[in-house]
């Protein structure tokens, strides 16, 4: 087969390019270093039955109809809205923040107060953050917004990124919301659903196409030459097109240091009962070393005996150590340290960086294959 264009790793944003790519009528050549393809939304049934995802939770929502009817070629759907829980004094709270929240961890007499001068604030159903609240000209307004930032963001903000929350972006702190309603609804999006047999099927059936020829098990080195001023495939100069969607600084050989990054650790436990949480997500924004708890068959909707969790911990990235990059540091001078990397990829005319890991951007599920679409030059309107 000839080959037109190369997309370099086979997760959300790889296998949605390589199957637009494939429909224009080019051939494509995919090349995963994993055994599998899915990337960080793999999933898998476990030794007892549960379908789990192996790099944590992965929960599909967008506003976008041309997306959702783009990906029912290859899956049904199972309506699933996630909601997310915190540990706190003892008991499980509504995340983000709501008036629920309030009334769980407030006497009700001081819960009432809050609620009036909330809505008052801020709006009766309207939304706002934890900033707002410390910036508020009433007392017990930013009191509230303290002992938030104390008990649901500081500690959780601290473990993920082993960081004070100061050494972050300040955006950061205006990103965490507090909903002045009683909708305990971690997404709003209009579309939430799970694919009815998991991503990694969703997947497989994407790039199920005689356009497209899929290399597992091994690296874009084995195949592709970047060390002159033009691409060579297998020692041939390529004309084609060459989509990179892994980490941007490994292409470089870290030539201006490593991009920072935070990875993760999943313990995952079976335990003999039909439910262990009263939620797909519980967060422990504490003193335990994990930062939450995810027990699968609640966004799966799987009905089978007994139950699988996956206890979370954060830690340290060192892709040269051969650590999974999860989430792109938000700090200026690593948007800096990236903008290097993409002046140096902006010299090869067919090269073209795309989603989470490449372009150094966290990306939901849809916001990956949003920017799929755009690198294939197909239009996706909401």
């Amino acid at each position: 087969m000839t080959v037109d264009a190369v997309v370099i790793g086979a997760g959300v944003a790889g296998c949605t390019l390589s199957r637009l790519l494939a429909d224009k009528g080019c051939n494509i050549l995919m090349l995963e270093k994993r055994p599998h393809i899915a990337g960080q939304a793999y999933d898998e049934t476990d030794a007892h039955g549960i379908l789990v995802h192996r790099y944590g939770p992965h929960l599909f929502h967008t506003d976008n109809p041309a997306l959702v009817s783009f990906l029912s070629q290859f899956t049904g759907w199972h309506p699933y809205e996630h909601k997310v829980l915190a540990a706190v004094n003892g008991q499980f709270v509504p995340v983000p923040f709501n008036l629920d929240s309030l009334d769980k961890l407030y006497s009700s007499d001081k819960a009432s107060v809050l609620e009036k001068k909330l809505k008052e604030a801020f709006g009766d159903g309207a939304n706002t953050d934890i900033w707002s609240l410390l910036q508020s000209g009433d007392d017990d307004i930013r009191q509230l917004g303290e002992f938030v930032y104390d008990k649901i963001f500081y500690h959780y903000t601290k473990k993920q990124w082993e960081m004070e929350p100061q050494e972050l972006n300040p955006d950061v702190l205006s990103r965490v919301p507090v909903a002045i309603s009683r909708d305990g609804r971690y997404f709003t999006d209009p579309f939430q659903s799970m694919p009815d047999m998991g991503y990694t099927r969703l997947f497989e059936r994407m790039i199920c196409h005689a356009r497209i020829r899929v290399e597992r098990e091994t690296t874009w080195r084995e195949w592709l030459d970047l060390s002159q001023k033009e691409i060579f495939l297998k020692g041939e100069r390529f004309q084609g097109d060459v989509y990179f969607t892994a980490p941007l600084d490994e292409l470089f050989d870290f030539c201006y240091g490593e991009l920072p990054y935070r990875s993760l650790l999943f313990e995952f436990t079976h335990y003999p009962l039909d439910t262990f949480q009263p939620a797909c997500t519980v967060n422990y924004p504490n003193e335990e070393a994990f930062t939450r708890i995810t027990e699968f068959k609640h966004c799966t909707g799987q009905i089978v005996k007994g139950t699988t969790v996956a206890y979370e911990y954060p830690h340290s990235c060192s892709l040269r150590e051969g650590d999974v990059p999860y989430y792109p540091i938000p700090r200026e001078e690593n948007a800096a340290l990236y903008q290097k990397y993409a002046l140096r990829a902006s010299r090869f005319k067919n090269l073209h960086p795309v989603g989470r890991l490449a372009e150094y951007k966290y990306y939901n599920m849809a916001q990956a294959m949003e920017a799929a679409f755009h690198a294939a030059g197909k239009s996706i309107k909401p």
